[in-house]
Formats: C-alpha cells, structure tokens, sequence
C-alpha cells in the first residue's frame, strides 16, 4: 500500500505507443518538457507487454500499426482487469466517422487528430488526469444506439468514456470545421485574385493604346481584394515619372507632381526595385492622396517586361490585406501583365506609325507605278494562280521577243523557260500557293527567248490579294543578270588564270599547292616547287619587240600544259617571264628527273617570225617541307635558287638547299663518269648464291651489278642504277649485264660444276622497250646457255604499272622457255586476281619482312601469307635478305623453297663462288626443311641397373639422352640442356619424385613431366598430378611398348605444346600492332577532318566578311596585280572592264599615285567621280604570312568626321 501511494505522489507516466520513430520522439520530447515521465513502444503489441509489467498513468497511442493497430491494442487493455482504467487517447486523422464507433467499440477515452496542435493534446491529457477519480468511481455501463451513415451500430461503453470521446470528437469536428472555413476563405481570396488577373487580362487583350491599357489595367486593378484607388507612372526616356492613369485620387490636380519623393520611384530610377513593395507615409498623401488610404500608406508594383522596368502602378487601400504574400505574388504577376500590354501598345503604336508613313509613300508610289512599270528596264509579270499571263510589261516584250498580245493567257513555262526549269517552276507555284514558301523570295530562272537565245534572270515573285485577302495574281519582278554572270565568270576566271597564257596564276597554284601538301603529308612524300625562267627572253624582246615575247610565252605556255596533262602535276605563270611547276615526288632524286625532262622539253626551238629560237630555260628549285611550307617561302627559296642558276654558266638547275644542290652537282658528275664506266670496262658483276632449304645445296646465284671506279674505288648499285635509270643508260648497262651473266652460267656448265639458274634484273626502261624480248633471246643463242638456266627478275610495281601490257610480256618471255621471277614481293600492291594471271615462276620475300621475321608477328604473317598463297598457286618461294640462323630456320619450318642473304654467302665474284661449287658448300643440316631438332629425354633414378634399362629401351628411338641418380643432379642438367620430357622415379634419397618435379615445374615449366615407381604414395601423388607437377603417372615394372608409346605422346604433347605457344604469341603481337595502327589512324583522320573544315569556315568567313564591308576593299599582290575587290568596289570601278590579275597602275591610274603616297604613310585623297576618298595602304605580311597590299578607300566626309570625333 505504501508502494502505490508513493508510485501515485510520482508525476504521471505516459505510456506512448507509436511506429514512427520521429513522431514518437517528438511527442516524447514535449510531454518531457511539460513535467511527465515518459515510456515509448513500437506498436501495439509491444505497448501492451510494456503497460503490463509497469501500469502507466495514461497511454497515448497511434491506430495504424504494425503487428497490431491500436484500436486491437486498446480492446485488448480494457479486457485486462489490472489495465482497464488506464486512460487511452487514439491519435487519429479522423479519415471516417467509422474511427469513432471503433473507438467506442474498443473503450478508447479520446480521439484527437493528426497533426495535433501541442496545446490541445497537453489540455487533454491534463483533463483525462484531472477526471481519473471520477472515472474510476462511475464505472457505468451505457449502451447507446448510434445512426451513422445510414447505419445503426449500438455500442455499449463507460458513460464517461463516450462523454469523452464525443465531447473529443466535438472538439476535433469543430476544429476541422474552423480550418476548412479558413482554407475557403483562402480559396475564396485566391479566386477573387485570379479572377481579378483574368479579368485584367481579359481588358487589356484587345486594348492597343497606352491610354487604353492604362486605364482599363487600373480600373481592373481596384477590383483586386482591398485595392481602392492606385495610379500607373511610366519611365520616359530620360528616367523621369510621366502619370498615365489614376483613379480614387482625392487631388487628381495635384498627382504630376506628386510621389516626386516616394522611395519606390527612386528604387525604380536606381534599376532595385524588382518586386512589390509597401511604402509607408509616401509624400503623395501630403498632396491629396488616395481614397481609403490608411497613415500613408500604398504599395508600389514595379512594372517589368523581361529584364526591363518601364514604370509602376501604384494602389491604396486596405495596407493588412494586400500585404500578404500571396497577394504580393498576385501584384507581381498583375504589374508583369501590364508591362507586357504597355509594351504590346508602344510596338503597336510604332508600327501603326509605320503603317500610317508606308501607306503614304505607298499611296504616292502608287501613282507613280503604272508609269515606272511601263518604263522601267525591269521586268514585271503577272499571271493567275494557274501559271496563266495576265500582264506583260515592255520590258519583258523586249528581253523576250513576244508582244504581250501573243502571250497573253498562254503559260508561262510554256512560252519563257527552258525545260529543264519547267518542273522547277511548276512546283514553286504550288509550294507558295500551298504556304510552303515566303510570299517575298528570289529565285533565279533561265528565260529562252522568241529566237532561243538564253536569258538569265533574277525573279521576285509575290501575291497580289483581294480586300477579302483572297490571292488573285501572282506578280514576278525579274532583272536580267546575263550579263552580270557572264562579268562574273571572267572575275573568276581573271582571279584564278594568268589572262595571257590562260594558266593558273599565284592564287590558285597556292590552292593547288595546299592540297598536294595533303596528299604529301599523308603519303609521306615531298613537294618540289619548279620556278622555271628563261635566259635569252629579254634579248630576244628587245630584238623583236613585246609582241614577239607574248608570243613565245604562249609556246611555252603550251608546252607545259602538253607535259602537264601527262605528268600530272601543277604549273602556272607567276610573273612577266617566270612560270611555277609543283610536282610530288618520293624524294629529291625524282624531282631532278622531273627538272631533266622540264629543260629537255624547254630547249626544244620555239618559232617565231619564221625563226628558230632557243630560250635556255633555267630552274630554281624548293622542297616542301624542308625549305618552307607556305607558298610565298617556297616561292622565295626558289627564286633565290634560279637567280644562282641564271647566274651559273654550267648548271641549267640549281636547289635552294645547299646539300641538295650540292648532291646535284655530284649527280651530274656521277653520270658523266658513268658513261666512261661502260666503255672503260668499270661494271663487274658479283653473284649471291641461292640454296635449296631441302638439300643445302646452291641452286643458282643472282647476278648483282657492281661499279669498280678508278678513284672511288666499289661503288654499290644503289648509288648509280637510279641516275642509270633517269639518263636511259640503264637499256645498254641492262644488255651488257645480260650477257656477261649468261656467258658465266655457261663458262661455269662447261667447266662441269652443278648447273645453275642465274637471276638478272631488268629495268622498267628495259621492260618497256619493243626489243626486249629478241635481245634475251639473241643473247641465249649467242652465248649458248640454255633457257631453262637464266631467270629473270621484275619487281612488283613493274608488272602492275600496265597489267595487260605487262601479262603479254610476261609470256612472250615464257614462250622462250626462261624462269620468271616477282623481285621484292610484298611491298607493292599486286593482289592475286592478277598474280594468277602472271606466268610466273618464283616469288621473292623481300627482306624488309625477313630482316625481323622472329621478333615481330606482323612480318612473320606476311612471310607466311606469302608462302602458303604462292605454293597455292604452284610458285617457287625464295627469301631474301636471310642473315641469321634463327631467320632460316623459321622459313625452313613454314616450307620456304630456297633463301638467299648473308648468312650463307655475300654477293662474290665469280671466281669465288665457283670455288664454293667445287667444295660443295651446303646449309648446315639442322637448318633443312626436312630436319626436326632431336627430341632430348632426361631420366632420373637412383638404381643405376633401371637406369641403364630405361636408356636400352628408349635409345631405338632416336632421342638425345641424359641420365641423373638424383634430383639434385637432374637440376643441374637441366640448368646445362634444353630437355623436353622427364622420367623419373619416385622414392630417391633427398628428395622424392614428385618433389623433385614440383621444383621443375616452377622452374622449367614448358617440360612435361612423368612419374615411372614401384612404390605409391597416393595422397602426395595426387597432389602433384593437381597442381600440374605431373603430366603423368607411370607404375613399376613397365610394359615396354606401353612407355614408349606414354614417352611418345609426351613428346607430342610437349611439340604441340610449344606450337601453341608460339601462335599464341604471334597472335598477340599481330593483335597489339593492329589496335595500335587503328588507333594511330583514327586519331590522323580525325586531326585532318578538323582542318579541314576549319580552314573551310575561315576562308568563307573571311571572303564573307570582306565583300560587305561598305568601305572599297581592293588587294594587290607584290608585282601590283589586282588580286581582289569587294561589292563596294567594284561598284566604284565598274566602267574600268574588267581590273582582277591587271597591273593596278593600268586599270585605276588616278588610284594609283594615291596608292604609292599612302603606303609611306601620307594622307593622301583622291576624287573618283563625283566622291572625294581617303586611301589607306597597308603592306601585309606584318606578323602573317600574308603578302602585297590592302587598300581601303573612305569618303573624305566620312573620314573627316571620325576623325573630329
């Protein structure tokens, strides 16, 4: 009894029942904070357990739960004797009156309604406290008859209980009822705000003055909840208030000079007012202020159009309601709705004083019309929505030929355009019949005339409306630019071409040269820029005058657009007497060939007035990249390159740099020795031996040309045959090399040594020659060596220069029964629809893919690709360029024919290589193809008697043995031999088999390895056979035909093994070279693809940008040509004729002076016409690459102003 009166003087605990942790902990919080003690359960179930084993003084509890709600909760507590007077409150969202029959149903004591307010809940709980006495002494029973929903439910509870909880749910009912009247009158308010907007928006829609939509905006505006009189201001152009509108104003007399001092006018002026805002004590009331307006007070709406404000409405009234923030939001939304009409009104006023000007203009125009229509020189025609002619100016009578009378009615495509623009213009008719097109465009038409000439004109159509806007006509106005395009396709041309040999000119031979860098720098190739001039031109002008000058250089003119359309390069004329040839070429050798051609055709004799002149051409050349990139240095380099060859009485040709024009003079001098060479008996012949990778032996020899010079001792071919090539000494070296090699082969038959092939290399001079194949013939009979012996060698790129040409060689060649060998295979571009076609013999490897065969993949495919598809077709395969071991022996593996290289022999002279025949010199045995490395077999055991039986019984196998009585002796062997397969036995002293194995598989992990005992130890066998330590397990006495045959497979096992390996890496390799080059070519094409079209977007910006500027704009290049002019100045010199790629002295004389004072700095003025200019000169190049001149002209008036300013 003690215990409960001191648990009754505690403060009261409250038991809260709830699953969502944050409302638990808030509802904690507060009943802490106002003196209660507090417990928390999770659900219902929990709350019961909690209540049970301490009995709370009142327990507040949510109903959705989980595991159970509370009304379950609060059924099951009432049904507890010891727990049935605790008071429970149900915390509820009152979503159905059903809660509050399950409330009484279940005993709860009150209901109050989420989200309580805390004040409410606390004065519950306090009230249910303050009552519990009186609950616990009227425990009545009541049971009520309860019609809700049409329902009748009875429920039987406490009397006080369902006193409280009706006067609870009373109280909520009453609450909610007080909140809804809020919201509608919220609701209400915002209504009337929207309406009030709609309503202004409604007004201003069709109002199109400043007036009207000031008016109407404010008359809209004191419609507004609490609004009863306002004003609109507008900002004029000089920032001051100007009063549009007011109303409600007690002194309207009085308002222009009111608010002068309102802080909102001046945040406004300042650009800081943005929203609304209240202003209070505004001095406007001291001046007569607004109606209704309380201490002073209005609110100011900034009216904002965009980023823009253009004034403020002003309004009084009712300070508290308008105020509000949702209110502020309407204003907002109101001031932007009237800024919008105010400015919709300024545009439309613009515009009708647009009108209003235009209709006049047009109205006087309109007078004026039929005159300028009937003599104007444009035309004007007018048909129906047919394509009919309904009127026909005498303009277009003129251009056409037909009288309108003879046209009228008939249709226009019919009569005036040419078929190919019929369909064209049908289908335009209907696109802006149908509104596809703009009423206003332009479109230019070829017009065929009444006697078929061609007409190009320029038409303007558009619709002539009915007053219901209906479309009556169409109207075309054209202007006839025949003409002007004529003018303009000799601009080009003129801007582009040398006007008198009609050749490119400086600023399309820089175009040309742009993409012959392209092609070079992807190519990997060079660019020779040719500056050809000519010594005796000046003389010969001054003996027979300029005529006879212009005439030569017509010839010459001629002569090299002849040689350019078979050479392929690019030429042109770069001043009075000099021409310009861009040639790509591989490297310099080839440019000097290039140079040797030009001046053979150059000093041929040109005629003129029934002369024979010779002009001694001279040549200066660049090298792109080397000398320069752009146009102008190269052209500089090789200009300064000519002026040595002008000046240089021996050479015709000189390079810019200096070891290149050096190593043109040692060419030079090189082919005059060379001619001496052949008369002189200086030209040897070396031959390298090529062996048969079956048996070793020599097969037959290549016969190599070498230069024995008297001073500069052995020369290589690869110093002279080129210059032998260019000069065409190449066809009697070629002849003389073909018989001493077959006089040899036969020498070397006669003196009874092995026949033997011998390989000679023909030119592609001496391929193309008619003779070619009776002098291989004639030479045969005469030296007596028979056909079969003598092969001849072609490169790839020979035979595939002329296919069909080639292919009729080729058998011609085969008809007289020679070998015929494909030199160099690989680096051309032949393929195998043609190569099956070749009549050919041999195909040799070039030595760029044998030279790395075994360390690079890609090298090694080619190789092998070679040879499978040669032997696929029947074709002998020889390798050149083999100079190690390890080189021979993979092409003897993958089944090459024969090689050829250093390794067995360099080239020699013939004395030595027959002493290599007479000692029989062959290939080391293990390098044929027939040989297989011997397979090497290591045994272990410790008992030297199955040692010896183990070695008896493999030894017929032909493997390389090597025998150990331990494992420690089986390391070191394999630390000295390369071992392919292991035997050994398990138990040995110091270290067992498997263990034994387990280390050589760490270290030697490629052998395959077997365990042969008498004694099995399973577990550690086992182990060993799964870790891989062990191919296989071998027992103890042994069938011998069995281990040879598991010694056997091992071996095959550990071959194929190796091969595996091998493709695997090659695989790889080939992989890795392929991804790199993709990505190497990607990332080149995307690099060019951006040039490309920046250069494109620069040049149309820039010529864009030039020909509008208003000013002249006229370009002169460095020898005073005119290189370029704008509209704006061809406009100024149009009676001069054509001026683009004329002196500018000649075509604008009175400019010209103006010009020369001006780009010495002078000011200088000029009259052109009835216009005074200032001229501006400009020397280009000042930080650029640019050269010449740009010469601006202003109007002196124009110029004076800016200047004053």
């Amino acid at each position: 009894m003690d215990n409960k009166n001191d648990h009754m003087d505690l403060a009261p605990e409250i038991l809260i029942i709830e699953d969502s942790e944050t409302q638990a902990d808030q509802l904690a919080h507060l009943l802490s904070r106002n003196g209660f003690r507090v417990r928390v359960a999770k659900d219902g179930l929990s709350g019961l357990d909690m209540a049970r084993a301490v009995k709370p003084t009142l327990i507040v509890s949510d109903i959705a739960m989980p595991r159970m709600d509370g009304f379950e909760m609060c059924r099951q507590l009432k049904k507890d004797s010891f727990l049935q007077d605790v008071p429970v409150i149900l915390l509820t969202a009152l979503s159905s009156l059903y809660d509050v029959i399950k409330g009484l149903d279940c005993g709860a004591d009150n209901f109050i309604r989420k989200p309580f307010e805390e004040k409410y809940l606390l004065g519950r709980i306090r009230y249910i406290l303050a009552n519990r006495e009186l609950r616990s002494n009227e425990r009545v029973q009541l049971g009520m008859q309860i019609n809700l929903g049409g329902q009748t439910h009875f429920v039987t509870a406490e009397r006080q209980q369902i006193f409280d909880l009706l006067i609870s749910t009373y109280e909520e009912a009453i609450q909610m009822t007080e909140e809804l009247r809020t919201q509608q009158r919220q609701i209400a308010r915002s209504y009337q705000a929207i309406e009030g907007m709609y309503q202004i928006a409604a007004a201003l829609n069709p109002a199109i003055t400043e007036s009207e939509v000031s008016e109407k905006a404010l008359e809209r505006a004191l419609e507004l909840p609490g609004v009863t009189g306002g004003c609109i201001k507008l900002l004029d152009d000089d920032n001051n208030f100007r009063t549009v509108a007011v109303q409600g104003f007690e002194a309207p007399d009085a308002l222009p000079d009111a608010c002068t001092n309102c802080n909102s006018h001046k945040k406004i002026q300042g650009g800081s007012l943005r929203t609304p805002v209240v202003i209070d004590n505004c001095a406007t009331h001291g001046q007569g202020g607004f109606a209704g307006s309380t201490a002073g007070n209005h609110v100011s709406v900034p009216l904002t159009a965009g980023q823009r404000t253009i004034g403020v409405l002003n309004l009084s009234g009712d300070a508290e309601t308008m105020s509000r923030d949702e209110d502020f939001h309407v204003l907002e939304t109101v001031g932007n709705q009237i800024a919008v009409a105010l400015e919709r009104a300024h545009l439309y006023a613009n515009m009708e004083r647009l009108v209003n000007e235009r209709t006049a203009a047009l109205q006087s125009e309109r007078n004026r019309s039929s005159a300028i229509v009937n003599t104007t020189g444009a035309l004007v025609l007018l048909f129906d929505l047919e394509g009919r002619i309904a009127a026909f100016n005498p303009a277009c009578e003129k251009t056409s030929g037909w009288k309108f009378e003879e046209v009228r009615g008939r249709y226009c495509w019919d009569v005036l355009l040419s078929l190919q623009h019929v369909d064209a213009a049908k289908a335009a008719l209907e696109e802006m019949l149908a509104g596809r097109l703009p009423e206003l465009f332009q479109r230019e038409w070829e017009w065929v005339a009444r006697d078929g000439s061609l007409r190009k004109i320029i038409w303007s159509p558009t619709f002539l409306r009915k007053p219901d806007q209906s479309i009556e006509y169409l109207v075309a106005t054209g202007i006839d630019v025949t003409e002007l395009r004529l003018a303009e396709e000799k601009v080009q041309y003129l801007s582009n071409f040398d006007t008198l040999t009609g050749l490119p000119n400086r600023i399309l031979l820089k175009d040309g040269l742009t993409l012959l860098q392209e092609k070079a720098a992807a190519g990997k190739e060079i660019i020779g820029f040719l500056m050809v001039e000519f010594a005796r031109l000046p003389r010969i002008r001054e003996s027979l005058g300029p005529q006879a000058g212009q005439e030569l250089l017509l010839q010459v003119a001629n002569r090299l657009r002849k040689w350019d359309k078979e050479a392929g390069s690019g030429i042109g004329r770069l001043g009075d007497s000099s021409f310009a040839v861009v040639v790509l070429a591989e490297h310099s050798t080839e440019l000097v060939t290039v140079t040797r051609q030009l001046l053979a055709l150059l000093d041929q004799p040109f005629t003129c007035e029934q002369q024979d002149l010779h002009l001694e051409a001279c040549i200066g050349i660049a090298v792109s990249p080397d000398d320069g990139r752009d146009f102008d240095t190269l052209s500089q380099c090789a200009e300064v390159a000519l002026r040595g060859a002008l000046a240089d009485k021996t050479a015709r040709y000189e390079f810019y740099t200096p070891e290149l024009n050096h190593g043109a003079h040692e060419r030079f001098r090189l082919e005059s020795a060379l001619r001496r060479a052949l008369d002189q008996n200086q030209l040897v012949l070396h031959y390298q031996p090529q062996v048969d990778l079956r048996s070793g032996r020599i097969v037959g020899v290549e016969a190599l040309i070498r230069w024995q010079h008297p001073e500069l001792g052995m020369i290589p071919p690869g110093s002279f045959i080129g210059l032998a090539e260019e000069t065409g000494m190449i066809v009697p070296i070629g002849a003389w090399v073909l018989r001493t090699a077959c006089s040899q082969a036969k020498e070397w038959q006669r003196a009874g040594l092995r026949e033997l092939r011998v390989g000679v290399n023909l030119s592609a001079r001496q391929f193309g020659q008619q003779e070619m194949v009776s002098l291989i013939s004639r030479t045969l009979d005469e030296t007596g060596l028979a056909a079969e012996f003598l092969d001849i060698e072609l490169t790839e790129s020979l035979v595939m220069a002329d296919v069909e040409q080639a292919i009729g060689i080729l058998n011609d060649l085969r008809a007289l029964g020679v070998q015929l060998s494909i030199d160099d295979f690989g680096t051309g571009y032949s393929s195998l629809s043609y190569l099956k076609r070749f009549p050919i013999d041999v195909l040799k490897i070039d030595q760029s893919f044998v030279r790395e065969i075994t360390q690079h993949a890609n090298d090694a495919a080619i190789s092998d690709a070679i040879i499978s598809m040669a032997h696929s077709l029947g074709i002998k395969v020889i390798a050149e360029g083999v100079e190690t071991e390890e080189q021979c022996a993979y092409l003897s593996r993958n089944m090459c024919d024969e090689v050829q290289g250093y390794l067995f022999s360099k080239p020699l002279p013939a004395m030595e290589i027959e002493a290599m025949l007479r000692e029989e010199r062959c290939l080391p045995e293990h390098l044929l193809r027939l040989h297989k490395p011997q397979r090497s077999l290591l045994l272990v055991d410790d008992e030297p008697n199955i040692l010896s039986a183990l070695k008896r019984l493999v030894r017929r196998d032909d493997y390389r043995i090597f025998t150990a009585d331990s494992g420690a002796e089986g390391l070191a062997l394999l630390a000295q031999h390369e071992i392919d397969v292991i035997v050994s036995d398990q138990r040995m002293p110091g270290m067992t088999g498997v263990d034994f194995l387990r280390t050589v598989k760490d270290l030697y992990p490629q052998t395959v390895r077997i365990v042969l005992s008498g004694f099995t130890e399973l577990q550690s066998v086992t182990d060993a056979v799964n870790e891989g330590a062990i191919y296989k397990f071998l027992t103890k006495p042994w069938d011998d035909e069995q281990l040879r045959k598991h010694i056997a497979q091992a071996f095959e096992h550990k071959e194929m093994a190796d091969e595996n390996r091998r493709l695997g890496l090659e695989v790889r390799a080939a992989n890795h070279e392929l991804a790199k080059a993709n990505r190497q070519l990607e990332e080149l094409l995307q690099q060019k693809q951006q040039q490309i079209q920046n250069r494109e977007v620069s040049l149309d910006i820039v010529h864009e940008a030039l020909q509008h500027v208003p000013q002249p704009v006229i370009g002169l290049d460095d020898d005073d040509l005119v290189v370029f002019v704008n509209l704006s100045a061809q406009a100024l010199f149009k009676d001069a004729g054509p001026i683009l790629g004329i002196e500018a002295d000649q075509v604008m004389p009175e400019l010209w002076g103006a010009i020369q004072g001006a780009v010495t700095g002078k000011e200088c003025v000029v009259q052109l016409g009835s216009s005074r200019f200032d001229v501006v000169a400009r020397r280009m190049g000042h930080g650029t690459k640019s050269r010449g001149k740009l010469i601006t002209l202003t109007r002196h008036e124009e110029a004076i102003h800016d200047r004053s300013e």
